[in-house]
């Protein structure tokens, strides 16, 4: 049996090959399929967008679209924006005939922006939740899980001082300690957040430019 993909950027790769193609194709459906539905409701009635989503998912699949990524474009992020806009133009009779890549542009630009920006605001939740399960995982690896989900409500909003010490109490240290653990997280979650984007991008220039962009819609 092929040994499945070690990275996202793998899995992009090798959802063109046979041996690799369903189950690595199957993993990355499966993760970004909420972020390809948000960009069809943007410009599609409810089921028109479901629809168009499974459709859109079929192609990918049967024509290995995917697999083509191109590492100019910044990351398999701007790849797929890039296919959907097509695909949406088609269904919105702006073109005719089948999309082939070749049919691709050569920069991001006349994105739907209304779409554009439902894609990214999904996309990043996706790789901000891949990101917190990876640190789960070495949480409760350490038999820290509810440590780090205790920590994690205390990440949401600023604590006041009074929380800092309830939760200090309940995780039985003391709040300066408390204090010390939640700034680790953060850059934690800030590393994590980043390997998870590293592995959608070819190359380190493709990932600064992307790290970028990442940013600019989380503080936009």
């Amino acid at each position: 049996m092929a040994a499945f993909p070690d990275t996202e950027w793998s899995m992009i790769r090798q959802s063109g090959t046979p041996s690799t193609r369903h189950p690595a194709f199957a993993a990355l459906a499966a993760r970004y399929r909420a972020a390809i539905l948000s960009f069809y409701r943007q410009r599609l009635p409810g089921n028109d967008a479901e629809d168009a989503t499974q459709s859109f998912l079929a192609d990918s699949f049967e024509h290995a679209w995917w697999a083509r990524a191109r590492p100019e474009l910044g990351s398999f992020r701007g790849f797929l924006l890039l296919l959907l806009r097509r695909d949406l133009a088609r269904r919105m009779g702006e073109r005719n005939g089948p999309m082939t890549t070749q049919d691709l542009p050569d920069t991001l630009a006349d994105l739907a922006p209304d779409a554009a920006q439902a894609f990214d605001a999904r996309y990043v939740l996706i790789l901000t939740q891949s990101a917190l399960d990876r640190l789960r995982m070495e949480y409760a690896g350490r038999g820290r899980a509810h440590d780090f989900d205790r920590m994690l409500e205390l990440l949401h909003s600023r604590p006041t001082q009074g929380g800092i010490a309830q939760a200090a109490a309940d995780l039985d240290v003391n709040p300066n300690t408390l204090t010390v653990n939640l700034k680790r997280l953060r850059q934690r979650l800030q590393e994590s957040l980043r390997h998870a984007l590293r592995e959608l991008c070819a190359d380190e220039a493709s990932f600064d430019r992307e790290w970028r962009e990442l940013q600019s819609i989380l503080h936009g």
